[in-house]
């Protein structure tokens, strides 16, 4: 980031035609540069805080730019913890554009990514769990991503992760204090005491870290590889399941040579679906190395879709072949669901499997029933963990947390091997810096610069 004593500009809604677009000004000269720009019967540097007046935004010749709304926050109450002013124009990208070229114009200079909310962070306004679970919820695609960002943004987890961290300060900071009386025989704390904090401190963390995989889902989204034999129709499935023509459906065998992938939203969840190349024996070089992505879909999704032909898997007996090469190519049972694909092709009184999904993915039959099974199966993906009160959504948070765990069994094998006081007391300082870079109390400026960086501008 650059200088954060500058007083920053930009547009803070998303750059098009609109009815109104907002661009927001923030650091000690904000009021005094909109001021500069801002013609009303009101001087913006007398009005008090959180007031909004008519006026209009002149250019450098004195015309009429836009008639605008200016928003007055003094610091300290205000979204940043600056003197911050928020000019909401008509939304036409040319006159926002010039609205806020006249805010950089005045003395403004251009806010990076990120950079309202980390000044929101560095002025004590939110910590850095809340400045993330602005932008996740920024980026919420489903109704679970949605109340995970809020859940965090209102507190939940930084409240967790103090007193986790208080509990540790304490237990360190009583070891350190056993140094200062050691030559006096002064016993401050029993091991058994010492051991029981340490522990439940290490079981409570290891608690909320094996969270981290149902949150993992809710914010990213379940991944659903969808694999099979060449013309077994997943591209067809991929593009039913998402109202949309995205992959190219032929009748070729082994169209699809890497693979493909878009979300969904079904039942409320997000879904990542991904059309692969088709499983099957061949010397084409460019295929067989489409089929060695599909095998890595298949390791690395949540879920499996096991499309069998309909064409030629006209029986029951030929439907447990299909099932059984789906399990000898690295398919596990209970993350799959076996689909039967053209079921409009099938002869009649063809006898079929009761636990395999029918369907035509050209024609829409019986794709509410696939849609029902992926909402259930996500149903127990996603069901919180027994007595989860916090759920880790953050692959950052739960490194964290993973080093805090490894620090605190440090300290109970320094116990154990007989250590002094002091090589407990810094292991557990270290279980308690690493927590202490989940809300920001112990952060560097490049932990700093990455997490922002990913925000949109503006905010």
């Amino acid at each position: 980031m650059k200088d954060r004593n500058d007083t920053i500009a930009a547009l803070a809604t998303p750059p098009g035609t609109a009815g109104l677009a907002v661009v927001r000004i923030s650091g000690k000269d904000a009021i005094l540069f909109a001021a500069s720009v801002f013609k009303s019967s009101t001087m913006l540097t007398e009005v008090a805080t959180h007031t909004a007046h008519f006026g209009s935004v002149l250019d450098a010749s004195g015309g009429t730019i836009d008639d605008v709304v200016a928003t007055v926050f003094r610091a300290p109450k205000s979204y940043t913890g600056e003197d911050t002013v928020e000019f909401s124009c008509h939304g036409g990208s040319l006159v926002s554009r010039k609205v806020l070229e006249r805010c950089l114009h005045a003395g403004a200079r251009s806010a990076e990514p990120g950079e309202f909310t980390q000044r929101a962070f560095l002025n004590d306004k939110l910590d850095l769990v809340q400045a993330e679970a602005i932008a996740d919820l920024i980026h919420a695609q489903s109704e679970q991503a949605h109340v995970a960002s809020l859940r965090q943004m209102e507190g939940a987890l930084s409240k967790y992760v103090r007193e986790m961290r208080d509990a540790l300060l304490h237990v360190a900071s009583m070891l350190e204090l056993s140094l200062d009386f050691a030559e006096e025989d002064v016993d401050l704390w029993s091991e058994e005491t010492l051991v029981a904090e340490v522990e439940t401190a290490r079981t409570k963390i290891e608690q909320t870290l094996s969270t981290y995989q149902q949150g993992r889902l809710v914010r990213d989204g379940i991944k659903v590889a969808i694999i099979g034999k060449p013309n077994a129709g997943k591209s067809s499935l991929l593009n039913a399941l998402l109202n949309s023509e995205r992959a190219i459906v032929t009748e070729i065998p082994g169209t699809t040579r890497d693979y493909l992938e878009e979300p969904a939203i079904i039942g409320g969840t997000m879904f990542r679906f991904v059309d692969t190349a088709g499983l099957r024996a061949t010397e084409d070089l460019v295929e067989s190395m489409g089929i060695e992505v599909s095998r890595k879909m298949i390791a690395e999704s949540d879920l499996i879709i096991c499309l069998i032909d309909g064409a030629t898997a006209q029986e029951a007996a030929t439907l447990d072949v299909e099932r059984k090469a789906f399990l000898e190519a690295g398919v596990q049972e209970e993350d799959a669901l076996f689909v039967l694909n053209k079921i409009d092709l099938l002869h009649d009184g063809t006898s079929l499997s009761a636990d395999v999904i029918s369907i035509s993915a050209m024609h829409g039959t019986g794709l509410e029933g696939l849609q029902s099974a992926l909402v259930e199966t996500a149903r127990s993906l996603l069901a919180p963990a027994k007595d989860a009160d916090i759920v880790l959504t953050n692959m950052r948070h739960a490194q964290c947390m993973e080093r805090g765990i490894e620090a605190l069994i440090g300290a109970m094998d320094a116990l154990k091997n007989g250590k002094t006081e002091e090589v407990v007391a810094f292991e557990v300082r270290n279980a308690t810096d690493a927590l202490g870079e989940i809300i920001g109390e112990v952060v560097t400026d490049d932990v700093l610069e990455n997490i922002f960086s990913r925000f949109c501008i503006g905010k």
